[in-house]
């Protein structure tokens, strides 16, 4: 999501700063006109362009947890250290990118108010960097909770095609374009970032069984074999964002292979 959001705020006449930890990536950002930035946080420090914090209005963070190439990554530490880089260099406002993971396997209609009570590894770390950058007294965080993410080069369809058996048939869907994402957060960083939590899911909410099979045949891929579990349903909702933000989605039928 990083660089078309980068490309696209470039367009909207803003000055972007990109960070990448492969040098083979600077190249591609600055032909993007992004400026580039070769930055690796750890669990100890921040190694590289620590220049990158500097003069900087809004500080996205779109930092994937990457645990399931590391299951015994300590995210939270590496975001405390992001969120002492913001302090130190008097960033004021923070746009950080979670998931709807977050609300592990809670059922009925999800909102913001909604308890969180995630199951997995990574649910589990994003909501505690949630907290950690909501609570800091030097900066604002507004939080995005993000469905899927879906695109024209990414779609889970093609993962769950290779599968024998797929859980849930009659489950709902919730899920987000990228082209959503992108309009988001770049309302987001057109005005003044408060303190807020926001769920991000296209008010779309087919049956997996329906919605996969549909895109398969569209994709020309194997059609997800699902097995008879049971159902398990909720509905993420986004109305607050489109309330607060005044914000229609784009992409409001996600039977779109592009």
């Amino acid at each position: 999501m990083g660089l078309p959001l980068g490309e696209h705020l470039m367009s909207l006449g803003f000055r972007v700063k990109g960070s990448t930890t492969s040098e083979e990536r600077l190249d591609t950002l600055r032909s993007k006109n992004i400026e580039p930035y070769l930055v690796r946080v750890t669990e100890e420090e921040i190694v590289g362009a620590f220049d990158f914090f500097n003069s900087i209005d809004k500080l996205i963070i779109a930092m994937p947890p990457g645990l399931r190439a590391n299951p015994k990554r300590n995210f939270a530490v590496l975001m405390n250290q992001v969120k002492q880089a913001c302090e130190t260099h008097g960033i004021k406002e923070v746009i950080f990118i979670s998931s709807t993971s977050v609300y592990g396997k809670l059922s009925g209609k999800i909102t913001e108010q909604s308890v969180t009570h995630p199951e997995t590894n990574s649910g589990k770390q994003l909501l505690e960097c949630e907290n950690l950058l909501s609570n800091s007294l030097h900066f604002k965080t507004t939080i995005l909770r993000m469905g899927g993410l879906i695109g024209a080069a990414r779609h889970p369809v093609f993962q769950l095609s290779k599968k024998t058996s797929v859980d849930n048939p009659k489950g709902s869907i919730n899920l987000i374009h990228l082209t959503d994402c992108i309009q988001i957060i770049s309302c987001l960083v057109d005005q003044a970032v408060a303190k807020n939590v926001y769920n991000c899911v296209t008010p779309y909410h087919p049956s997996r069984e329906e919605y996969y099979r549909q895109m398969a045949i569209q994709m020309g891929c194997k059609p997800p074999v699902f097995n008879d579990s049971k159902p398990f349903n909720r509905e993420i909702v986004s109305d607050k964002l489109m309330q607060h933000l005044n914000y229609s989605f784009q992409v409001k039928n996600l039977l779109i292979s592009s």
